[in-house]
């Protein structure tokens, strides 16, 4: 979690203008709506990990604890367990991220609000 923490704020100055863009658009078809749900949206929708390094190290060691039984003793074996890995559960692999991230954000909201809400610089609902 403090990975995630930590990443928070750096992911939102990344992404300032696609957010920005995002929420406007957002409201310009569904009407005004509170900022944090707006984000809480955006990072679903755009899934995107707040840190590829943290999030590619996890997924990576993820894979290593699956396949690591023994019967990927050599490297054209563990070549394909790792193929078939990304191609059967690195989609559910990313959507969990993106939904711990979500959790994250939640879980830091009241803290990190109001620095948000300065750097965008929007009035929203």
């Amino acid at each position: 979690m403090n990975d995630l923490k930590a990443s928070i704020l750096p992911f939102i100055r990344a992404n300032r203008e696609k957010l920005i863009r995002f929420i406007q658009d957002f409201q310009r078809i569904e009407g005004p709506r509170p900022l944090e749900m707006l984000i809480k949206i955006f990072i679903i929708q755009h899934n995107m990990p707040f840190n590829m390094a943290q999030y590619m190290e996890k997924q990576s060691n993820t894979i290593r604890k699956e396949i690591d039984g023994g019967q990927a003793d050599d490297l054209s074996k563990r070549q394909n367990c790792v193929a078939e890995w990304i191609r059967h559960k690195a989609a559910a692999h990313r959507s969990t991220s993106m939904f711990q991230q979500v959790f994250c954000f939640e879980k830091l909201k009241d803290e990190l609000m109001p620095i948000i809400e300065e750097e965008l610089n929007l009035h929203t609902a």
